[in-house]
């Protein structure tokens, strides 16, 4: 499920047009009709972005909830390996039966508690999207209402945790980070010195000057989104010599 500026369709598109065609269903968010874009959730005037995704997740647990076992939310300039999170399900015996959600974890300074970077993306398994869709219907709970403006992830990891949902690690097997917080070029360039703040509130704490970045990684930002198409050519097209080549969907400009 990825949102977007009505405005400024042209990001997304490159994301259907590559690492979109590994998703099982691809779903975007937005406040206006793109034909290249379907299908979509219609949001009138729907520039707020808490808006955008809280709309778009109630949405896709009605439409898609006998068909998707876990959702992903990323930002429209992301890009994803979806066999790599495949894997990192797989490999950690995840259930979709289990109310859980991860991405990048950063710790509250209040509770010292984990919640998910909503910049870098993360995956609600069924149950725990759900029991946030049950909260959205129950007019008696009033701590967990919809309002505009509020942050992404502090607001979704509020009523997740209201519904019962804990967040779980996406690290690898050898303890590094799957969902990168920073753009590749300021992670290689400058990394935490780039965001002070990241490092501060990083729930795994490193003592190194850069995130530990798994070389399963699956979730990317890219600073410059018609980069997604290097991306996409680099993980899927270039060939290692001596190294077969599987088949990937057709990639096309």
């Amino acid at each position: 499920m990825i949102p977007y500026n009505y405005n400024n369709p042209s990001t997304v598109q490159y994301v259907k047009r590559t690492w979109g065609k590994h998703c099982n269903v691809l779903l975007f968010v937005s406040g206006n009709i793109d034909n290249e874009l379907e299908p979509y959730v219609p949001e009138i005037n729907g520039t707020d972005n808490w808006t955008l995704v809280h709309r778009g997740l109630i949405h896709a647990f009605k439409v898609y909830k006998d068909e998707v076992d876990w959702f992903l939310k990323v930002e429209d300039s992301s890009f994803v390996v979806i066999e790599n999170l495949r894997h990192i399900i797989n490999s950690k015996k995840l259930l979709p039966t289990a109310p859980i959600y991860f991405g990048h974890e950063l710790e509250n300074t209040y509770t010292h508690k984990p919640f998910v970077f909503s910049k870098s993306g993360y995956v609600i398994s069924h149950e725990a999207l759900r029991r946030y869709v049950d909260l959205d219907r129950d007019p008696k709970i009033t701590h967990c209402q919809h309002l505009e403006g509020f942050t992404e992830e502090l607001e979704l990891s509020r009523c997740l945790r209201r519904a019962g949902v804990i967040t779980i690690d996406s690290l690898d097997d050898d303890g590094n980070e799957t969902f990168m917080p920073v753009h590749m070029n300021h992670h290689f360039l400058e990394g935490y010195d780039y965001i002070n703040w990241l490092k501060d509130l990083a729930y795994h704490k490193v003592d190194t000057a850069k995130v530990h970045l798994s070389k399963r990684a699956l979730a990317f930002r890219v600073g410059y989104p018609p980069e997604i198409f290097d991306y996409y050519y680099f993980v899927y097209r270039v060939q290692l010599f001596g190294i077969p080549m599987q088949s990937s969907p057709k990639f096309s400009n």
